[in-house]
């Protein structure tokens, strides 16, 4: 889990800071993070206050690793705040961690006309996306976003499912998951570019591969890449000098980007 003690510690902070006794029960349900509140307190001069309560729900939920839930209402809290220097301490503090845990926090900002043409005025909201950086900050992010589009639009409907559960693996952090779907979306396209170009009914990636070559489809540079991508899409295990995570960040770069080329090209 990437989230950190500090990052949960300030949104105990916040929520002790920014609710009511009676709205914080609900807050914390809303978010999945309910369990182990044990509710505003009901005798009088109890010692049970809101950090109390909040500290008791987000320290059981950090142990159960509620990764997701915690994020959720991060994102909660940093709703309609501006990420600049005049912004609340609290919000700075609150970005500053959860950058440094490992999370990329991008703020969209939306403007609603209000009032009459007389009277004219605009509403400001800021909603907050809060992701694993290892997932946003990959350098075919863009493609990654729209690929599973491209595959569905030629034709690929298979490749294109096992490439979305690739994507919701690699945001899951399932390295190994997110690499066998990468690895599974490759070899369906390899195998429908065999049939449609060639006739092929290839039983494996190399065999398609083969074929696609023979056939003149994959001269000398392309096809020495695609075949040199597939036999390393088989290794098991991280490179030698590569975490898992960053390995998975390679594969889902270099796979994406060769599928994205085979569909435009042969598809």
């Amino acid at each position: 889990m990437r989230i950190s003690e500090k990052t949960v510690g300030l949104l105990i902070d916040y929520l002790a800071r920014n609710t009511f006794q009676s709205d914080l029960g609900g807050l914390l349900k809303r978010h999945g993070l309910g369990g182990a509140d044990p509710g505003p307190p009901t005798r009088k001069f109890s010692d049970m206050s809101k950090a109390k309560r909040a500290d008791l729900a987000l320290s059981a939920a950090f142990k159960a690793r509620k990764e997701d839930e915690l994020i959720d209402l991060a994102a909660t809290a940093l709703r309609d705040q501006e990420d600049d220097p005049s912004a609340p301490e609290w919000v700075r503090d609150l970005l500053a961690s959860l950058r440094a845990d490992g999370f990329a926090c991008t703020p969209t900002t939306t403007t609603t006309p209000t009032g009459t043409t007389w009277a004219p005025g605009s509403t400001t909201e800021v909603r907050w996306s809060i992701t694993p950086l290892g997932f946003t900050g990959l350098p075919v992010a863009s493609l990654a976003s729209d690929l599973a589009d491209q595959l569905t639009a030629k034709g690929f409907t298979t490749a294109a499912g096992h490439y979305q559960q690739a994507l919701n693996a690699f945001h899951s952090q399932d390295w190994a998951a997110s690499n066998s779907q990468l690895r599974t979306t490759f070899e369906s396209v390899l195998l429908d570019l065999a049939a449609r170009r060639t006739g092929t009914t290839a039983k494996g990636g190399g065999v398609a591969i083969d074929a696609l070559a023979k056939n003149g489809d994959l001269p000398f540079g392309p096809n020495e890449y695609v075949r040199g991508l597939w036999k390393l899409s088989h290794v098991g295990g991280s490179h030698p000098g590569l975490s898992d995570e960053e390995d998975a960040q390679h594969r889902m770069y270099a796979i994406s980007a060769i599928v994205s080329w085979l569909a435009r090209t042969l598809g």
